[in-house]
């Protein structure tokens, strides 16, 4: 899966939870480590997320990049060789210039907010994310009535409640991984795909709200 994911979508592999409880979620497809708050800043830009998750469609040249997103070819071309600096996008070869196609290399990232710096930038790239998943929602929406029967019944847009522990909620967040992870192959392989599939995004926060805590550790 090609979204970049927030640190709390995405922990170390095995990595524990405070007092020593089991790991965190992990998903089936590549996940990349940053490290350097200089690239989480550089990735904290609209138009960067937007083409590194437009590439996940397939491969685009600046230009097609600058159609898609109502950008300039210019600007796209130059936030692509941004992007290629920190080895999130590549060429994915042919052509020169604007015209020259390239490919995304993300599966997803991962961050380490346990610095100043590094929390400052991750929460601002974070900030990121959440905008452009909800812009994206909300274009969709203004636009669904366009959408085959079919997929408008087939789409998902819930609010759902639940009494559960950590490990439950970790088992909850694993078992969706798990269900997205069946489908991974078909990103690198287009002749696995059905013909009736399309890209389809799944975006969930799911957290303990603060109503859900025992009223001694709200102080009361």
């Amino acid at each position: 899966m090609t979204a970049p994911q927030t640190p709390d979508d995405v922990p170390q592999d095995g990595e524990p939870t405070p007092g020593g409880e089991a790991a965190r979620p992990t998903p089936a497809w590549p996940v990349r480590d940053i490290t350097d708050p200089r690239e989480l800043r550089a990735l904290a830009h609209p138009l960067r997320f937007a083409l590194i998750d437009l590439l996940a469609e397939g491969p685009l040249t600046a230009s097609q990049c600058a159609e898609k997103l109502g950008e300039s070819p210019a600007s796209c071309s130059y936030h692509l060789r941004q992007l290629a600096r920190y080895g999130h996008v590549e060429p994915a070869g042919g052509g020169h210039g604007r015209e020259r196609p390239w490919k995304s290399r993300d599966g997803g990232i991962r961050w380490d907010e346990s610095t100043a710096a590094g929390r400052s930038a991750g929460r601002l790239l974070a900030q990121t994310v959440d905008e452009f998943r909800f812009d994206s929602w909300r274009r969709y929406r203004d636009n669904d009535a366009a959408e085959p029967a079919e997929w408008r019944d087939a789409a998902l847009s819930t609010d759902m409640l639940a009494w559960l522990t950590p490990d439950e909620l970790r088992d909850v967040t694993q078992r969706i991984y798990d269900i997205f992870g069946e489908y991974e192959h078909r990103e690198d392989d287009a002749t696995a795909r059905p013909d009736a599939a399309r890209l389809v995004r799944f975006f969930a926060y799911a957290y303990a709200g603060f109503a859900g805590r025992r009223a001694e550790e709200r102080g009361e």
